[in-house]
């Protein structure tokens, strides 16, 4: 199976459905979703950030981590070319460390798609699927 991740719609919010076959590029997957979701427009891997989340289970992880890098992203104006996922432990606690390639929000280049103003648990799943791993996460909007 390949990475992937979607949207699908939800009420007034949206939902991503993230598969993979290792739980580390689930949480790329979800990651680059993110990524494409709050901005379509290309970006150079010109900058590295690091981010490291820490949370109770694999759920939680999902939140604490997709909350992290929306920060990067919106809060810190951060254009998400590509994402690495460095380390994941299952836990307890659950663990994840990655970096972002990308660079700085550039109004002359990046067309902003959306604001995501929370990270839900409704609906929230991670689960294994098969011989890989499939999450699904609603943003609100």
């Amino acid at each position: 199976m390949a990475r992937s991740c979607t949207t699908f719609d939800h009420t007034a919010d949206v939902g991503l459905e993230a598969r993979a076959d290792s739980l580390a590029e689930l949480y790329q997957a979800l990651g680059e979703g993110l990524g494409r979701f709050l901005c379509a427009s290309p970006a150079r891997g010109e900058e590295r950030r690091s981010l490291a989340v820490e949370a109770e289970d694999l759920e939680a992880l999902v939140v604490d981590f997709l909350w992290a890098l929306q920060t990067e992203l919106q809060a810190r104006r951060f254009v998400l070319a590509s994402l690495e996922v460095g380390a994941l432990e299952e836990g307890p606690p659950a663990r994840i460390a990655a970096t972002l390639l990308g660079e700085r929000y550039d109004p002359a280049r990046h067309e902003l798609a959306a604001e995501v103003k929370a990270i839900t648990w409704h609906g929230l799943e991670v689960a294994r699927e098969g011989e890989g791993w499939r999450a699904r996460v609603i943003l609100d909007l």
